[in-house]
């Protein structure tokens, strides 16, 4: 019984793996056979950074009407309805210089591996984190295979966008935590500050908590700092900040599109105004980092619950982020199957299903597309990182 009960586990873990790789190599399959596709999707707004850096000079990357001229030739006959600026820190920089060329499918192609090097270093670093916690080879193998083949990641890779640096950076943040190695965690912080609203939120607690963390952090910053101003000058730093204030102005970009508190808001209120939803949109926001600050403050130790949450919430609360982030969910999904095991809920052997589960959610979506079908499952996360072990906890304090 033994025996068969793995040759079913196997076979269902083979299964959905092939189905999930057969239709992402589909679904690639016609990206690359459609140029025209790769001239509308996210990358337009990344190629003229490093198209920039490599034929205008570091110091010209954030210049937005330089980037403009670049896009739309990029994307020449086609137009798109907005211009999209490149508005993320200068991490990258140097790396899109170095695999940007003026032809810009080619560009596309080389920046896809760069990801794909990024999502591996995150998948490495997750894998000796569940080896340290005790986890079987064989059992961090699959989790590493399905991980790999994690769809929100994929559609970030469809869309050219740099989800994948900052799903290291997370990731960095989640093994340094959770292995008590502070600098490891507050570097991890640092490279999430691609996304500074994201690295925010799971910084600030810090200050209630395993306190050094956040001073490295903070030291981190200052180094990334002068990196960035000896990298693109303190005119390329202004032309940056420029640009962040222009993507927040108004109504920001695609807000419509986000799927975060922000983004619910405007599907359901189409005509609310652009104060009535920053006022809201950035409540939430601060209400969200003073509630993870007091669940740290009230927390004797940080685990995996308390960082799978800080996760769900930077991305149902952040004022900015788009489809491409979901990759991040990857993160609570693993604190998820860490949590319950802990609890005895799941054992090793099957908690690999909630992780195929959810990219499996996701897959389907990506066809069908519901917002709905996003909040429902980060809901659901919450719930499995914290109701096991309040039950639990209730039931140990009932007397007799």
């Amino acid at each position: 019984m033994r025996k068969r009960g793995l040759g079913l586990r196997t076979i269902l873990f083979l299964v959905v793996i092939v189905a999930q790789a057969t239709w992402y190599v589909i679904i690639f399959a016609q990206l690359v056979a459609s140029p025209r596709t790769i001239r509308e999707v996210d990358y337009v707004a990344i190629y003229p950074a490093g198209y920039l850096a490599r034929y205008e000079g570091l110091s010209s990357v954030y210049d937005m009407n330089l980037q403009k001229r670049v896009q739309d030739a990029a994307i020449a006959p086609l137009k798109l309805p907005n211009f999209y600026p490149y508005n993320h820190p200068p991490f990258l920089v140097p790396i899109l210089l170095l695999v940007t060329t003026s032809d810009y499918i080619a560009s596309f192609y080389r920046w896809l591996v760069v990801l794909l090097i990024f999502h591996l270093f995150s998948l490495t670093f997750l894998a000796s984190l569940f080896r340290r916690l005790g986890w079987p080879r064989n059992e961090v193998w699959l989790l590493a295979i399905a991980g790999l083949l994690f769809y929100p990641i994929f559609g970030a890779y469809l869309k050219g966008q740099d989800s994948a640096f900052v799903l290291f950076g997370v990731s960095l943040w989640t093994y340094g935590v959770l292995t008590d190695k502070d600098k490891i965690a507050a570097l991890g912080l640092g490279l999430a500050a691609m996304r500074p609203q994201v690295a925010l939120v799971l910084a600030l607690p810090f200050l209630f908590k395993r306190q050094k963390v956040w001073w490295w952090f903070i030291g981190w910053g200052a180094i990334l700092l002068l990196y960035f101003t000896l990298l693109i000058g303190v005119n390329g730093l202004k032309d940056f900040i420029q640009t962040l204030f222009l993507s927040a102005a108004g109504m920001g970009i695609d807000v419509n599109a986000m799927p975060t508190l922000m983004g619910a808001l405007v599907r359901t209120f189409p005509g609310i105004s652009g104060k009535v939803l920053n006022i809201t949109g950035y409540s939430g926001y601060v209400l969200a980092i003073l509630f993870l600050c007091i669940v740290w403050l009230k927390s004797r130790e940080i685990t995996a619950k308390q960082v799978g949450l800080a996760v769900l919430v930077s991305i149902v609360f952040s004022p900015h982020l788009h489809v491409h982030d979901l990759s991040l969910l990857l993160i609570p999904v693993l604190c998820a199957m860490v949590a319950l095991v802990d609890q005895k809920i799941l054992s090793r052997r099957n908690a690999i299903f909630l992780l195929l589960g959810v990219s499996v959610i996701f897959t389907i979506n990506g066809v069908f597309w519901f917002y709905s079908i996003i909040y429902l499952t980060i809901l659901l996360l919450g719930l499995l990182l914290w109701v096991p072990g309040w039950w639990k906890a209730r039931q140990e304090a009932e007397p007799g």
